[in-house]
């Protein structure tokens, strides 16, 4: 009885041990929106913001410009 006890505790431990991994190994995940007066302008510093995050080494996702309420507008996402 004491060594299934014993048994029982010693994998709870290792059990919780796993489950409490530090937050920073988790992906971090981030988001910038650019904008522009034209589909041109609002393009160019979208490609200019992924290509920055590139260079800094995150995954990038550029998500290119649309219209909407008289700007042009996209979305540049990157993770560790």
């Amino acid at each position: 009885m004491v060594k299934k006890l014993a048994t029982a505790v010693a994998v709870l431990s290792v059990a919780a041990a796993t489950l409490a991994a530090p937050a920073d190994a988790a992906t971090r995940y981030y988001q910038e929106t650019v904008s522009g007066g034209t589909k041109s302008a609002c393009e160019a510093a979208g490609s200019q913001l992924a290509q920055q995050k590139m260079a800094e080494g995150y995954l990038v996702t550029w998500i290119g410009c649309t219209y909407s309420n008289f700007y042009f507008y996209g979305v540049v996402r990157w993770s560790d």
